[in-house]
């Protein structure tokens, strides 16, 4: 085992989170802890034996975490704008132009942190280079907040989980980004706009939460965007805005793509298996909710490799802006983290908690015509809906309910969707549907699950 403390000496945490410079970053990302290690190293110009020993720690498995509160609740200080004057400037103080910054605050309910590697091989051997490279860390995040890091042999009870089905997700290290820093820091000489890939997202989930065991559908990995600017766009356009972002990550991804990404078999037919899938995420659901589009996500199914996840993690760090045609360009800035200020369309947890209830946010597209008789109160659909199903690893429901209009306030009627050519002819119906035990999510069903179409939310109630 290999465990790493942190310990905020004034008991306060400056750190902007990297996709919300008004947010603070708590419980600070494993990469930001690599991040300030490779800074310990490169300026105390440390031995082979630290270099060695932080190529070890990027291959190791993610590292559990100690910290308390475990998520963005309370205590933080509201971060209002500051105007700096810009740096290196040739005019007088006076006259140089000032940038807006923001210095978010957060007072932990403990200062210190632990990240935990239970299973740290030859730990014993890389330890004492570590601890080298850890006593001359001086801050993680913001200068006013310094820190004290060390090797540590007693730690507590972790807080958060590395965990698939997890809601937090955190930046983390993988083989490769000591070099990819190290890279970095060569061309910021040159240029100082560069800045580091975002790297590995991994999900966490907390300790101690309550855990309903369950079946999940075959998606797992969510990559959230947030419409930043551009124009509105009401739900009905949902298939060409999913057609659009398709297009995009292919072009991002590197040939040759993937079935798992592309869609494709290597025929060019239409893949058969499980494979990305891209939904909009529309403001519906709650009193005032226009059905307008705020984001979209990417969903990767259960069986996608790490290989091929941390590719597709790379090629998306750069994507922020998503051309719409006529409509003009979206800025987007995607989303690492679950925070509970988001709005609920914009939180993975909103589409993957486990329920029993489950109803369309956009229509489902049916390739066979259910029968009337077998859906409505107490029907379970018959075979088509147990077909839907099945599709997507979830059992068969117990009672299915069809219709024009959709559960959820300010969602379109089905009728008002511009489905792709393909399922023009399809019949297209909102869904109710209720399993005999919780499910977890996402729920995408139907023939368009994999642009747009069939994308569920729970039904509370």
């Amino acid at each position: 085992m290999l465990a790493l403390q942190v310990e905020y000496l004034m008991g306060r945490v400056l750190a902007s989170a990297h996709n919300d410079r008004t947010a603070v970053e708590w419980p600070p990302h494993p990469a930001r802890l690599f991040s300030a290690l490779v800074a310990a190293y490169e300026e105390c110009d440390l031995s082979d034996r630290a270099k060695a020993a932080l190529e070890w720690l990027e291959a190791l498995p993610q590292p559990a975490i100690y910290a308390k509160p475990a998520e963005h609740e309370g205590m933080v200080r509201n971060a209002h704008k500051v105007f700096v004057p810009v740096n290196d400037s040739s005019e007088v103080p006076e006259s140089r132009s000032r940038q807006v910054r923001w210095f978010p605050a957060f007072t932990p309910q403990d200062s210190h942190v632990w990240f935990i590697w239970s299973d740290a091989p030859e730990a014993e051997r890389h330890s004492d280079a570590l601890q080298q490279i850890a006593e001359n860390v001086t801050y993680l995040g913001h200068s006013m907040s310094p820190v004290r890091v060390r090797v540590s042999d007693s730690v507590p009870e972790p807080t958060l989980m590395p965990d698939l089905a997890g809601n937090v997700m955190l930046r983390t290290t993988g083989k490769g980004r000591l070099q990819h820093l190290e890279e970095i820091h060569r061309l910021r000489k040159e240029n100082t706009t560069i800045q580091p890939r975002l790297g590995r997202v991994t999900r966490y989930r907390c300790v101690g939460e309550a855990q309903v065991n369950c079946l999940k559908s075959l998606f797992r990995q969510a990559f959230i965007f947030m419409r930043m600017d551009g124009p509105t766009l009401p739900l009905e356009g949902a298939a060409k805005l999913t057609s659009i972002v398709r297009k995009a990550v292919m072009g991002l991804y590197p040939d040759p793509a993937p079935e798992v990404i592309s869609g494709h078999a290597q025929d060019g037919k239409q893949s058969e298996n499980p494979h990305l899938a891209v939904t909009p995420l529309s403001d519906v659901g709650h009193r005032h909710a226009d059905g307008h589009i705020m984001g979209f996500a990417l969903w990767m199914p259960s069986n996608a490799s790490a290989e091929i996840l941390e590719t597709l993690e790379d090629a998306l760090a750069d994507f922020d802006s998503l051309t719409l045609g006529t409509y003009g360009v979206w800025k987007i800035r995607q989303l690492t983290a679950d925070i509970t200020g988001r709005a609920a369309a914009l939180r993975p947890v909103t589409y993957t908690r486990a329920h029993d209830t489950w109803a369309s946010v956009t229509p489902v597209v049916f390739g066979k015509f259910p029968k009337k008789s077998q859906v409505g109160p107490g029907k379970d659909g018959g075979r088509v809906f147990a077909e839907l199903c099945e599709l997507i690893n979830l059992p068969k429901p117990i009672e299915t309910r069809l219709g024009p209009v959709s559960a959820f306030y300010g969602a379109p009627k089905a009728s008002g969707y511009e489905p792709p050519e393909r399922f023009t002819n399809r019949l297209r119906a909102h869904v109710v549907i209720r399993f005999a035990e919780p499910v977890e999510g996402p729920v995408l069903m139907g023939a368009g699950r994999y642009v747009g179409f069939g994308l569920c939310r729970p039904l509370l109630r």
